[in-house]
Formats: C-alpha cells, structure tokens, sequence
C-alpha cells in the first residue's frame, strides 16, 4: 500500500494590517475637526440662534418664537425638529450611495475630503445671517449637516483597517474622547465671544461660522496621512453612471443582507437606539431654550460640562469594550439612557426641590441630567463604532458603514418628527421627551438578538 500523502498544516491566517501611529492620530482628530461643528451648530448655539434671532416673534413683544401657517401656530421646537429630520433623510438616502460609489472606486478619502470641505465652508457662510433669514439659516444648516453626517460614514470605515478587532474598541473610545475636548475648546472659544459681545447676534453668527473653520482645519491630516481604500468594482459595478451603479450596488446589498444576519440585526438595532440618542442630541439646545427659557451662557456652559464628562466615559468603556465585549457595554448604556429619559421628563422650570441651600430649578436639573448623559454619550457611540467594525466583511465596507450612517440619521428622521409632534400636540416641549423611550427599548431588544463575533471578544480577554 502507499503511504498516506502527508497533510500540511493549513497555513497561517495572514496578520491584521496596522496603521502607522501617525495615521490613528490623524484619524483621531478628525473627530476633533468635526466636532466643533457637531457640538456649536447641531449643540447649543444654533439652535437659541435660530429661535430668537432668525425665527419672529409669534406677537409682537412676546419671548415666544415661531410662525402662524393659516391660522396655526408653529412653535420653534418643532421648526428645529423639522429641519433636523430634513437633513437626517438626506444622510439616509446619500450616505449607503456614496458609499457605494466609494467602494467601486476607491474614493473613500476622496469622498471624505468632499463632504469635509464642502460642509466646513456651508457652515463658514452662516457668518452672513441676520435677524429673519430663517430660510437661509435653516437651508444652511440642512445642508451642512448633511456633509457632517455623510463624511462621518467615510472615517468610520477606517477604523477596520487601522488596528486590529481587539483595539479597535479603545481606538474608537479615544476618537469620541478627542472629538469631545475638541468641541470643547471650539465652544469656549465662542463662549468667550458671546460674553464679550453680548446681544449682538453677528457674534453669533461668526461664532458659528467659526465651526467650519475648525472642521476643516484639523481635517487636514486626515486629508494627508490617511491612505485611500482600493476599489472594489465588479462588471456589473462598471454598467451605468457611477451613480446608477451606486444605486444599484446599495439596492443589491439590501436584498443579499440575509447573508449577513447578524450585520443586518445590528444595523436595525441600531436604527432603533441611536434615534433615541440622536433625539436627545439634537433636541436638547431647543429644549433648554424654548422650555426652561436658559440662557445662551448657560446652555453652553451645561454642554461643556457634558463634553468634559464624556471625555472620560468614552475612554473607559472604550477600554470596558476591549474586555468584555462592545454589545455588553451598549446594553449597560442604554439602560442608563432610558433611566436619564425619565429624569429628563421630571425637569421644570421652576425649582421643585434645594440640596445643601441649591434650589434646583429647570437650569440646574439640566445641568446634572447632563453630567449622567455625559457619562454614557461616549460609551454607546464608540462601543456601537467598534460592534460595527467586527460585524462587517471588508469586501462591503464603506457601503456597510454607510448603511451605518443611515442606520442612525433614517430613524432620526422620525424621533425629531414625533419630538415635534409632541410639542405641536400638548403645547408643551417637555412631552416632547415621550418620543425617546419607545426607540430606546426598541433597539436594547433587538440588539439581545446580536451575537457578537465570538473571536474578537475572546481575544479581548487574552490579550
């Protein structure tokens, strides 16, 4: 008889590639960058700016701000929410396309700088609103909001290719962390202006403006340390505009999510969830000023102490995820989301109860709910991050994080609608915070559902 053919050992799977130290800071900071945007204009400046300054009064004399459609008045919360859900829709429709466009061509840098450049200068032209240019003002910040949350599709999907799944949690926590000092230190610098300059509302408007600058200008490593993803087109890919071809390859994708299960219960958990977390984001500056009348000083000062807060909550669940797992880490933080909610709708203006000779009133009761969302803001957004790096296949990247990105902005056109339903209903912002808890739920029980990769968790634990 011959002798058995001996078997080979298979051969070893090939070595995560790992980005050179100064690529991970480079994209770091480019959550710096447009974090100044994320925290001035989407936080608490624009909103206060557009509701007493662009927005008319609803009578003459009144602090109440809004517009009278045929007889029906229009309160300034739900004209916020509007617009936020009008550039949430367009990051749900643009996002998984360019996405897919930067897939079959390799323009994920590309794309990136686009979106990065054109939103900063979107944003450096709000520097020319005046009392009244509502319209301007709310087309800008539509606009502009949609190249934040589309370019921030490209730089999520860098984070697969910069580190291993094992540090890819903390890489991601440090990303949030910078992206909060860096909002940070854009809005103390406007808070400075504000102070100096009070009531002249073209300080505002150059405070804002002052986002975009910022946005672009600590982009720019990304821009040029940061290499470009190889394309990935096939011959069906090459039939047809680009963007027919885009269209297409999302659509494709969207049927074939059967072959990604685990991916496709964890996008739509995150659909759910992040709306919730979306809502509270972008509503909270109409909040504090169209409910608890706050000043523009102390919602910037409220906001600042969340961001220095979620500097250290990013960091540590970050640090949390890489050993015991990012799903564990999203659930504890979206428990402790539904319990701030809660808090949340028991707020008023007036003072209902003093500790140690403080009278908690509306502006105080805010600042505390804000230093508890501070502590998990981080934690949930860099542990969703990184959940989302393990769960996709490389060959699907960009177009995967774009569905990401629509994931958390398609939702969010209806959490901001239902906010804004709310207001218009009752007559009353603070019911507006009802529209948060049913998405929150939604997503905690259908991300139970998620298995996370059983490889990167244990890995986690050994290394």
């Amino acid at each position: 008889m011959p002798e058995p053919i001996p078997q080979l050992p298979p051969a070893p799977a090939a070595p995560h590639p790992e980005a050179t130290f100064a690529q991970k800071v480079a994209w770091v900071m480019y959550d710096w960058a447009n974090s100044g945007y994320g925290l001035i204009v989407v936080g608490p400046v624009f909103a206060p700016f557009f509701i007493r300054v662009l927005l008319p009064p609803l009578a003459e004399g009144s602090d109440e701000h809004g517009l009278i459609v045929g007889g029906t008045v229009i309160r300034a919360s739900a004209i916020t929410a509007v617009l936020t859900s009008m550039s949430m829709a367009l990051m749900a429709i643009g996002a998984p396309m360019f996405g897919a466009v930067a897939d079959i061509k390799g323009w994920t840098k590309r794309l990136l700088i686009v979106f990065a450049t054109t939103g900063s200068l979107l944003t450096m032209a709000m520097i020319v609103l005046r009392p009244g240019q509502w319209v301007l003002g709310g087309a800008l910040y539509v606009l502009s909001n949609f190249c934040f949350g589309t370019s921030l599709a490209f730089a999520n999907a860098y984070l697969p290719r910069l580190t291993r799944p094992e540090k890819q949690g903390s890489l991601s926590g440090w990303g949030f962390a910078a992206g909060y000092v860096g909002g940070a230190a854009a809005l103390i610098i406007v808070l400075v202006m504000i102070s100096t300059w009070p009531d002249d509302p073209r300080v505002v408007a150059a405070g804002l403006a002052l986002a975009g600058v910022w946005w672009v200008l600590f982009s720019l490593p990304a821009f040029f340390l940061l290499d470009e993803f190889p394309p990935m087109a096939t011959d069906v890919d090459r039939r047809g505009s680009l963007v027919t071809a885009g269209f297409r390859r999302v659509i494709n994708t969207f049927v074939h999510l059967r072959k990604y299960r685990t991916l496709f219960l964890f996008l739509l958990a995150f659909l759910l969830y992040n709306d919730g977390v979306e809502t509270v984001i972008a509503m909270a500056g109409s909040f504090g000023t169209d409910y608890l009348k706050m000043s523009d000083e102390k919602l910037i000062v409220m906001f600042l102490i969340v961001q220095f807060v979620a500097f250290g909550g990013a960091l540590v669940f970050g640090y949390v995820s890489d050993r015991i797992g990012n799903k564990k880490v999203i659930v504890i933080n979206l428990i402790v989301w539904l319990i701030a909610t809660f808090l949340a709708l028991m707020t008023r203006p007036e003072p209902i109860f003093t500790v140690f000779g403080i009278e908690f009133d509306g502006t105080n009761q805010f600042i505390a709910l804000g230093v508890l969302i501070g502590l998990i803001l981080g934690g949930v957004q860099a542990a969703s991050r990184s959940l989302m790096a393990a769960l996709t296949p490389k060959e699907i990247h960009n177009e995967a994080f774009g569905f990401f990105s629509m994931s958390g902005k398609f939702a969010s056109i209806f959490g901001p609608l239902l906010y804004g339903g709310l207001v218009m209903g009752t007559g009353n912002p603070r019911w507006g915070i009802l529209s948060v808890p049913p998405f929150l739920i939604g997503g905690l029980i259908v991300l139970l559902m998620v298995r996370e990769p059983r490889g990167a968790v244990e890995s986690k634990k050994s290394d």
